[in-house]
């Protein structure tokens, strides 16, 4: 499946809507081809498959996998579209797996369901390829934000509408 991905990158990376979103790489490039600007490329999730498949003193802490590179996110724009994510971590538990994803800051109205799914797909794959089943994705938001939604927003009154109703369905 990597290699298939990574053949099908290019690709990705020219449809037109998604050209300027993708140019910094997209997670699970970074997942599987980490510092591909300087070979060889590093599969962090298929070391933590096979060093779990080993599961002879190993150390669960060496289950983690980067999506912020120095070289590439260490630069002084304003704001940067991505990286948000900036790790990730498996911990097998017995016949389970659970995973943990840092995010420095994080769009929640926006981005956050699409994130979160897709971060559970990830832990899917993960539990599937080590032969666990995945239990729970735990993600920590260092800066949480509404994007450029304010409280008096238009975008907010059909989830200020469901709130008051759950509310006074509660009193009734």
């Amino acid at each position: 499946m990597f290699e298939r991905y990574l053949n099908f990158l290019p690709r990705a990376k020219a449809i037109k809507h998604c050209k300027k979103k993708n140019s910094r790489g997209l997670y699970f490039e970074r997942l599987i081809a980490f510092d591909s600007d300087n070979p060889p490329k590093i599969n962090q999730l298929e070391f933590i498959i096979s060093e779990y498949q080993k599961r002879k003193g190993v150390r669960r802490s060496m289950f983690q996998a980067s999506i912020f590179d120095p070289r590439r996110d260490h630069v002084s724009d304003a704001q940067l579209p991505f990286p948000c994510l900036q790790h990730v971590s498996f911990v097998p538990q017995g016949k389970t797996l659970t995973m943990n994803a840092f995010y420095a800051t994080q769009q929640l109205f926006n981005k956050a369901y699409g994130n979160y799914l897709g971060l559970c797909r990830l832990g899917d794959f993960m539990a599937h390829e080590m032969e666990l089943t995945f239990s729970r994705m735990n993600c920590f938001v260092g800066v949480a934000k509404l994007d450029n939604i304010t409280k008096t927003s238009d975008t907010l009154a059909p989830v200020k509408e469901a709130c008051r109703e759950a509310l006074s369905s509660k009193t009734d």
